[in-house]
Protein backbone atom coordinates (compact mmCIF):
# COMPACT_ATOMS: atom_id res chain seq x y z
CA UNK A 1 0.00 0.00 0.00
CA UNK A 2 2.67 2.42 1.02
CA UNK A 3 4.74 1.83 -2.35
CA UNK A 4 1.53 2.41 -4.13
CA UNK A 5 1.07 5.92 -2.61
CA UNK A 6 4.45 6.87 -3.17
CA UNK A 7 3.97 5.74 -7.03
CA UNK A 8 0.88 7.76 -7.18
CA UNK A 9 2.25 10.66 -5.70
CA UNK A 10 6.15 10.34 -8.17
CA UNK A 11 3.62 10.75 -10.52
CA UNK A 12 1.22 13.30 -9.80
CA UNK A 13 4.64 15.36 -9.07
CA UNK A 14 5.93 14.70 -12.79
CA UNK A 15 2.31 15.34 -14.25
CA UNK A 16 2.51 18.80 -12.58
CA UNK A 17 5.78 19.97 -13.82
CA UNK A 18 5.59 19.22 -16.97
CA UNK A 19 2.65 21.71 -16.91
CA UNK A 20 2.59 24.52 -19.63
CA UNK A 21 2.77 27.78 -18.29
CA UNK A 22 2.23 30.68 -20.04
CA UNK A 23 4.34 33.43 -20.59
CA UNK A 24 4.80 36.03 -18.11
CA UNK A 25 3.58 39.41 -19.44
CA UNK A 26 6.58 41.26 -20.80
CA UNK A 27 8.55 38.51 -21.30
CA UNK A 28 10.42 37.57 -24.21
CA UNK A 29 8.60 35.16 -26.84
CA UNK A 30 10.10 32.70 -28.78
CA UNK A 31 9.59 33.25 -32.56
CA UNK A 32 8.88 30.03 -34.59
CA UNK A 33 10.25 29.55 -37.87
CA UNK A 34 11.44 33.53 -38.36
CA UNK A 35 13.01 32.24 -41.54
CA UNK A 36 10.22 31.87 -43.54
CA UNK A 37 8.38 35.23 -42.09
CA UNK A 38 8.60 37.90 -44.39
CA UNK A 39 8.61 40.77 -41.51
CA UNK A 40 11.01 38.98 -39.87
CA UNK A 41 13.44 39.36 -42.81
CA UNK A 42 12.62 42.62 -43.52
CA UNK A 43 13.81 43.27 -39.65
CA UNK A 44 16.85 41.64 -39.57
CA UNK A 45 18.16 43.26 -43.34
CA UNK A 46 16.99 46.42 -41.53
CA UNK A 47 19.40 45.69 -38.94
CA UNK A 48 22.05 44.26 -40.89
CA UNK A 49 22.25 47.56 -43.20
CA UNK A 50 21.17 50.54 -40.80
CA UNK A 51 23.65 49.20 -37.70
CA UNK A 52 25.83 46.00 -38.65
CA UNK A 53 27.10 47.25 -41.89
CA UNK A 54 28.58 50.32 -40.17
CA UNK A 55 29.96 48.53 -37.07
CA UNK A 56 33.73 49.06 -36.95
CA UNK A 57 33.37 44.73 -36.20
CA UNK A 58 32.63 44.90 -40.06
CA UNK A 59 35.73 45.94 -40.67
CA UNK A 60 36.48 43.76 -44.15
CA UNK A 61 36.27 45.04 -47.55
CA UNK A 62 32.72 43.64 -48.36
CA UNK A 63 29.06 44.26 -46.79
CA UNK A 64 27.71 41.53 -44.39
CA UNK A 65 24.16 39.75 -45.46
CA UNK A 66 22.01 37.66 -43.51
CA UNK A 67 21.91 33.96 -44.34
CA UNK A 68 19.74 32.41 -41.36
CA UNK A 69 17.79 33.93 -38.25
CA UNK A 70 19.29 31.16 -35.88
CA UNK A 71 17.00 31.91 -33.18
CA UNK A 72 13.85 35.04 -32.60
CA UNK A 73 11.96 36.58 -29.44
CA UNK A 74 9.38 39.19 -29.45
CA UNK A 75 8.89 41.22 -26.11
CA UNK A 76 6.30 43.99 -25.71
CA UNK A 77 8.43 47.02 -24.12
CA UNK A 78 7.40 50.74 -25.11
CA UNK A 79 6.66 49.17 -28.62
CA UNK A 80 7.88 46.09 -29.59
CA UNK A 81 11.55 44.54 -29.66
CA UNK A 82 12.85 41.56 -32.06
CA UNK A 83 15.55 39.94 -30.72
CA UNK A 84 17.78 37.96 -33.47
CA UNK A 85 20.63 35.68 -33.33
CA UNK A 86 21.40 35.51 -36.94
CA UNK A 87 24.18 33.92 -38.64
CA UNK A 88 25.65 36.45 -41.58
CA UNK A 89 28.45 36.37 -44.12
CA UNK A 90 30.34 38.10 -46.73
CA UNK A 91 28.32 39.83 -49.88
CA UNK A 92 29.28 40.10 -52.82
CA UNK A 93 28.83 44.12 -52.63
CA UNK A 94 31.74 45.99 -51.52
CA UNK A 95 32.05 49.60 -49.26
CA UNK A 96 32.66 52.03 -51.08
CA UNK A 97 30.84 51.01 -54.68
CA UNK A 98 27.63 50.57 -52.69
CA UNK A 99 25.95 52.13 -49.61
CA UNK A 100 24.34 49.70 -46.61
CA UNK A 101 21.38 50.97 -47.48
CA UNK A 102 21.02 50.32 -50.65
CA UNK A 103 21.62 46.67 -50.02
CA UNK A 104 18.72 44.04 -50.64
CA UNK A 105 18.03 40.22 -51.14
CA UNK A 106 18.02 40.94 -54.84
CA UNK A 107 21.08 42.81 -55.49
CA UNK A 108 23.52 41.62 -52.76
CA UNK A 109 24.25 37.76 -52.26
CA UNK A 110 26.39 35.85 -49.90
CA UNK A 111 29.86 35.77 -51.69
CA UNK A 112 31.72 32.33 -52.30
CA UNK A 113 34.23 31.92 -49.55
CA UNK A 114 32.39 34.53 -47.53
CA UNK A 115 34.05 35.13 -44.30
CA UNK A 116 30.69 34.46 -41.48
CA UNK A 117 30.03 35.52 -37.96
CA UNK A 118 26.82 35.46 -35.58
CA UNK A 119 25.53 38.76 -34.10
CA UNK A 120 22.65 39.14 -31.92
CA UNK A 121 20.49 42.22 -33.59
CA UNK A 122 17.26 43.84 -32.02
CA UNK A 123 14.93 45.88 -33.62
CA UNK A 124 13.24 48.35 -31.18
CA UNK A 125 9.94 49.44 -32.84
CA UNK A 126 7.58 52.33 -32.14
CA UNK A 127 5.28 52.44 -34.66
CA UNK A 128 3.02 55.35 -33.37
CA UNK A 129 6.33 57.82 -32.88
CA UNK A 130 7.82 56.45 -36.26
CA UNK A 131 10.46 55.23 -34.68
CA UNK A 132 12.86 52.19 -34.97
CA UNK A 133 16.09 51.74 -33.64
CA UNK A 134 19.12 49.02 -34.32
CA UNK A 135 22.11 47.49 -32.36
CA UNK A 136 24.13 45.12 -33.02
CA UNK A 137 26.28 42.91 -31.58
CA UNK A 138 29.17 40.20 -32.52
CA UNK A 139 28.83 37.14 -31.06
CA UNK A 140 31.86 35.51 -32.79
CA UNK A 141 33.32 34.26 -36.31
CA UNK A 142 32.14 31.03 -37.51
CA UNK A 143 34.52 28.68 -38.76
CA UNK A 144 34.18 27.92 -42.82
CA UNK A 145 33.67 23.92 -41.60
CA UNK A 146 30.84 25.03 -38.82
CA UNK A 147 26.97 24.38 -40.52
CA UNK A 148 23.57 25.62 -39.34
Amino acid sequence: MYSSLLLVFVCAAFATMNETKPPMPGAPIDIKDPNNDQEHMNRVWGAVNGELNNQASNNGPYHFVPIKILSAKSQVVAGMKHIYEVLVGESNCKKGEMQATELTQANCKLRDGANRAIYNLSVWERPWDNFTQYTAEKVRTVDAKETF
